[in-house]
């Protein structure tokens, strides 16, 4: 595995190193490059907000397409040459800018629209192909899509250079890809991936062990990990653009950074703190929130968030959870959220010290908003106000089929 966030202008020399061992095997089994053609760098990272102690996922085939149309029964599909086939990977060791190479693929000159993800079948008893380890240590079978027998589809837009070697992150999120299964103890695999390609920009700081770092757009997530045992953290990659940095951690105000600029001039690592001067927010009462989700169908992927409203904006989402549910009994949620007010700084370009103010808003004022993954059917969003009650309930109905 690599360790990028160490070098703020990590790509470029990776371009020129190549990925070793992965390189050795391109250039013996060969992918449709030639004396006019480029290189192609494949690599896997995640985002991750989740207390899972393990998500392994278990990779048999990378494939490259030039057309975002083929069927897996076309021709004119390219195998990356992987390391290690098949590759057993614990998507929870792959954050603060850590990737697992897939492999390195020669090809020529021109421009790809698909790359195609082929996951292994769970086979016997534990430890399963693709598997999940609760944070009870508990071992369970990921239960994983049909599409996994010819791979999951990935829309990209690459261009190859002749001469040059581009990169292709996977960013692979644990965290939204694991779904609970209602009441049943299982868990399902529907992976939620994002393509990057020539990745380059990152969010790089400090703030307390164990603290959720997330950098969102209108209130949603895009990246999120968690700071590692000194409090570090490394966002990538992001792409340019203005974020909202959210901190949330346990027993603590929920923090907001706000306007953090990831500009598209060349400056690979936007750092917002140091290790002498983390993002640290004050203390903070827990309160829980939850509820029952119930439906008149079949089977129904819900996507819960829990968010919160700042005076004159922005929305920020402080917890997610995806469960799955069906007819039959109610499935129960729950959120454990700050109770305090929530605290926040305007960002600057250059500074790495902070000090954080109360927000204007209302301290323990929260929504939780579920959405549904049927088609046409709007989603739900619920006041929480936990200021003065905890274990409060918030239950949500979706009654999809249509009555006589």
């Amino acid at each position: 595995m690599n360790d990028r966030s160490r070098f703020p202008h990590w790509r470029r020399g990776l371009a020129a190193l190549g990925f070793g061992a992965a390189a050795l095997l391109a250039a013996c089994g060969g992918g449709g490059g030639g004396g006019g053609g480029g290189q192609l760098n494949v690599s896997l990272t995640d985002a991750q907000t989740c207390d899972y102690q393990d998500v392994f996922v278990t990779i048999t085939q990378v494939l490259v397409h030039r057309d975002a149309g083929a069927d897996e029964e076309d021709g004119g599909w390219i195998a990356v040459p992987m390391p290690v086939s098949p590759l057993r990977v614990d998507l929870m060791t792959l954050s603060n800018g850590v990737s697992q190479a897939l492999g390195t693929l020669p090809l020529d000159a021109g421009t790809y629209e698909q790359v195609r993800l082929v996951l292994a079948e769970n086979a016997g008893g534990p430890p399963y192909a693709n598997q999940l380890t609760l944070a009870n240590s508990t071992q369970v079978a990921l239960t994983t899509p049909s599409a996994q027998q010819t791979g999951l589809k990935l829309n990209v837009n690459m261009t190859i250079e002749a001469g040059q070697t581009a990169e292709l992150v996977l960013d692979f999120d644990p965290c939204k890809s694991v779904v609970r299964a209602g009441n049943s103890g299982m868990y399902l695999l529907k992976p939620v991936i994002t393509a990057y390609f020539d990745a380059v920009n990152a969010i790089q700081g400090y703030t307390v062990a164990g603290a959720t770092v997330s950098a969102q757009q209108g209130g949603a997530s895009v990246k999120a990990t968690v700071a590692d045992g000194t409090g570090r953290f490394v966002l990538w990659p992001v792409e340019p653009g203005a974020y909202d940095l959210v901190i949330t951690a346990a027993d603590r105000a929920n923090a907001v950074l706000t306007g953090v600029t990831v500009a598209d001039d060349g400056v690979a690592t936007v750092v917002v703190s140091e290790a002498g001067t983390p993002l640290v927010a004050p203390p903070s009462a827990t309160r829980s929130v939850g509820g029952d989700i119930t439906t008149d169908v079949e089977a129904l992927n819900v996507d819960l968030a829990a968010r919160q409203a700042l005076d004159g904006g922005p929305t920020i989402e402080v917890a997610a959870q995806p469960i799955a549910v069906s007819t039959g009994a109610p499935v129960a949620y729950s959120f454990s959220l700050a109770a305090a007010k929530p605290v926040r700084s305007a960002w600057a370009s250059g500074t790495t010290a902070y000090a954080f103010a109360d927000d204007a808003s209302s301290a323990g004022a929260y929504t939780v908003l579920a959405t549904p993954d049927a088609v046409g059917e709007p989603a739900q969003e619920l006041p929480a106000d936990i200021s003065t009650d905890n274990d409060l309930d918030v239950n949500f109905v979706f009654d999809l089929v249509d009555g006589p």
